[in-house]
């Protein structure tokens, strides 16, 4: 099983390179915990259950825009738990907007995987 610190930088090497689902389906645990501050569009909760439901809150997430630009600081390691700052650059080709985007996200984990995530945003 991998420690803490494996799981951390591998998860983070993985969202650097973009890939968020891939590393969502790599370390999350079936009965992962994924926390947003609020209700995403489409009317997907805050708060989800399940490998299931943090993928369609994924795709919710960052399904209609492109990430342009991605800057991830960490990950910073605690006990069971890692947290990562990101600061993203998002274009959504619907509206033609460049967004950037901002947030912190704390990541607790077990068994090596991914039990629980929140997302802070600024």
């Amino acid at each position: 099983m991998p420690t803490i610190h494996e799981v951390a930088c591998d998860f983070t090497a993985m969202l650097r390179a973009g890939h968020f689902v891939a590393a969502g389906d790599r370390y999350w645990a079936d009965n992962v915990t994924s926390v947003e501050p609020a209700d995403l569009p489409g009317g997907i909760r805050a708060s989800v259950s399940g490998i299931d439901a943090a993928r369609i809150k994924c795709a919710a997430r960052f399904g209609a825009v492109r990430i342009d630009e991605i800057g991830i600081d960490g990950p910073f390691v605690t006990g069971n738990q890692f947290a990562l700052f990101l600061d993203l650059v998002t274009f959504d080709a619907s509206s033609g907007l460049r967004q950037p985007f901002t947030e912190i996200a704390l990541y607790t984990v077990r068994d090596g995987q991914i039990a629980e995530e929140r997302h802070f945003y600024a």
